[in-house]
Formats: structure tokens, C-alpha cells, sequence
């Protein structure tokens, strides 16, 4: 590709190169700040991880769940990660437009983090994968709400990447969080309704976009407020 062709496809792909490129930056800025040690629990929570237990104790912590979408546990992590944004953001993006993926892809990443919060406050847990979870999930919830052939046909796709890769994470002896998978979905879902292209909106009827708003919010703050009273 020459220049101008980049600079177009940097134009029709800007929130996936601004993203990919930004958590790549992350991980260069961990890597040499801490070098091989960048993996480790203490510097990863340095970093921007979520550690749930240190959370409760300090509530002014909770921009770790924004924070901990752009760090990562290694190069095979990061690597992984952008690539997959990348190559298959780019699909979704085409999709929901810049605007909105740059939303779903934040918010459904803040809710599985919440959600990582919630169930397994002793655990650091970082990674893009949890915003990329969301990510596949709301196009899913999007062929669902629209029924759209399109949309249905590439649903069924990410359908089966989500379960196989839930799968997997059920036989992982790695720092994989599953929660954190699971709840980037279910916020993902939740999110296409809510964020549904402009094109597609007369399709979804009204009460489901108002089922989704009052359940992602009413979800969030309980993920985020219940652990204060176990």
C-alpha cells in the first residue's frame, strides 16, 4: 500500500488504527518501563490493572476498569489481542461507524471489567479481549434485533468465535478471565441495541432498545456497587 492508500483506509477505519494503535503504545510503554518483569501481578497493577480487592479498599480506583482495557500479559497477549482488532474491527466498524464502534468497543470493555470486579475481586485481570468480546456479541445482538440476512450471516460467525473461545478459556491455566469475556459480551449485546447503526434502527422495536438501556445501566452499577456490601 502507498501512502494515499493508507491515508485512506486510515479515513474509513479511523476508530480501529486509533485503537489498535493505542494499546500497542500501551504495551511498548509497559515493556520498557518494567522490561521482562512487565508481566508480573505488582507491575501489571502499577500499570493500570484491575485487582478488585485493592478497589474496595480505595473506591478513587475505579478508573482501572477504563484503564485495564489497554494493558496487557505479554507479547503473545497484545499481539493476539491488536491483530484481532485490527483485521476483524475493521468488519465491525464498517458496521456500526466509527462513532459507535469506538462506544461499544469502551463501554462493553468497562462492563466486563465491572463484572471482573464483582466475581473475582482477587484476581489482576487486564487485556483488550474483553472490549473485542463486545465487540463480536453486538453484532450478534444487531442480527438479532434487525434480522437482517447480512447481519445474520456474520452473526453466526462471531456466534461461534464467542463459544469457542469461552470454550478455551474454561481449559485455560493462563491469566484469562472468563468473567471478563462473558460480561464484554453481555455488554456488547446490550450495547448493539442501544447503539444500532441509523439504518437499522426502525428495525429494533422500541421497547428492546429500552430493555437494553435500563438493563446495561441497572447491570453496571450493581456489578460496581455490590461488592461494597458482601
Amino acid at each position: 500500500m502507498n501512502f494515499n492508500e493508507i491515508k485512506r483506509d486510515f479515513t474509513r477505519y479511523k476508530a480501529t488504527y486509533i485503537l489498535s494503535i493505542i494499546t500497542l503504545l500501551v504495551w511498548l510503554w509497559q515493556f520498557f518501563t518494567y522490561g521482562i518483569s512487565a508481566t508480573s501481578a505488582i507491575n501489571l497493577f502499577n500499570s493500570g490493572a484491575i485487582l478488585g480487592q485493592v478497589m474496595l479498599f480505595d473506591p478513587s480506583q475505579m478508573w482501572r476498569l477504563f484503564t485495564a482495557l489497554f494493558i496487557h500479559i505479554g507479547w503473545a497477549h497484545v499481539l493476539l489481542n491488536v491483530a484481532t482488532l485490527f483485521f476483524i474491527g475493521r468488519q465491525i466498524e464498517n458496521v456500526f461507524g466509527w462513532l459507535r464502534f469506538t462506544l461499544i468497543y469502551l463501554l462493553s470493555g468497562i462492563f466486563g471489567n465491572a463484572m471482573v470486579f464483582l466475581l473475582t475481586p482477587r484476581v489482576v485481570s487486564a487485556g483488550a479481549s474483553t472490549s473485542i468480546f463486545g465487540l463480536f456479541a453486538a453484532v450478534v445482538g444487531l442480527a438479532f434485533f434487525t434480522k437482517h440476512p447480512f447481519l445474520q450471516q456474520i452473526g453466526r460467525m462471531f456466534t461461534v468465535l464467542i463459544v469457542a473461545n469461552l470454550v478455551m478459556n474454561l481449559f485455560s491455566l493462563g491469566n484469562v478471565s472468563i468473567w471478563a469475556h462473558i460480561g464484554g459480551a453481555i455488554g456488547g449485546l446490550l450495547l448493539s441495541a442501544i447503539f444500532a447503526p441509523k439504518a437499522f434502527i426502525p428495525s429494533i422495536p422500541k421497547q428492546y432498545r429500552i430493555f437494553a438501556t435500563g438493563a446495561f445501566i441497572i447491570l453496571l452499577v450493581l456489578f460496581i456497587g455490590l461488592p461494597f456490601f458482601k
